[in-house]
């Protein structure tokens, strides 16, 4: 876990204010912004509460969620360090999702009229953020067109591989911590669906498991499995 510090010394090199913004907005942000630690399961963000500002994910791994009828989660997406989270609030007056750690995080905050601010002095911030946003929904788009064709199997594979890509970007061991509930929650079917498959997994030596924690032991077995399907990761 780092430790918070100033934007003029941060190394997240993916953090749209540290590639958009001036010297003097890069201070000014830094001065402004609110830093806070989330422990995993923390909520960062809740659903429909008023919007007040965007999240920057300092370091560590969030879930975005909302949540439908009789309750029922579905996991939107995650985001890891130099992501955003409650940009889709903006233009509305409340968070139209959720946003919990899923591990521990570290988060800096800036309020509505710091970054409207900074969008007014800065062009290049407000490109970035139109960017990552038309990115994620061309993403969301993709998602939805491959669940509503990929049969259970494959979106097992599927959700394997994405959780892979947010949990081990930078390394090779294609290990990935994750609930049942969560990953089940973002590949749009039951427990009892994912478990099933996950066994099965198993038996085709595809993955290995030690609870939480699943292996991807034959991620090119995985990725051929999917391959027909439009890869967005």
């Amino acid at each position: 876990m780092r430790n918070s510090v100033a934007c003029s010394v941060c190394e997240v090199k993916e953090c749209p204010i540290l590639q958009s913004c001036s010297d003097n907005w890069i201070e000014k942000l830094s001065e402004l912004k609110h830093t806070s630690h989330y422990k995993p399961d923390q909520n960062i963000v809740h659903e429909n509460n008023p919007v007040m500002g965007l999240y920057f994910i300092y370091d560590g791994i969030a879930k975005i969620f909302s949540t439908g009828i009789n309750n029922k989660t579905q996991v939107v997406r995650l985001t890891k360090t130099g992501g955003i989270i409650g940009h889709r609030g903006f233009g509305g007056d409340k968070y139209p999702i959720g946003a919990t750690a899923l591990t521990e995080c570290t988060i800096c905050f800036i309020d509505n009229k710091t970054i409207f601010d900074a969008f007014m002095e800065n062009p290049k911030l407000t490109f970035a953020l139109m960017m990552y946003y038309s990115k994620e929904l061309r993403n969301s788009e993709a998602k939805i067109k491959n669940l509503a064709q990929m049969n259970v199997r494959e979106k097992v594979a599927d959700g394997l591989i994405y959780v892979n890509t947010i949990f081990n970007e930078h390394n090779e061991n294609n290990q990935i911590n994750i609930s049942r509930k969560d990953l089940a929650d973002l590949i749009g079917i039951n427990t009892e669906q994912l478990s099933r498959n996950l066994s099965e997994f198993k038996k085709e030596n595809l993955i290995e498991i030690n609870q939480n924690q699943i292996e991807l032991t034959n991620l090119e077995a995985l990725n051929n499995m999917i391959s027909p399907f439009q890869y967005i990761y």
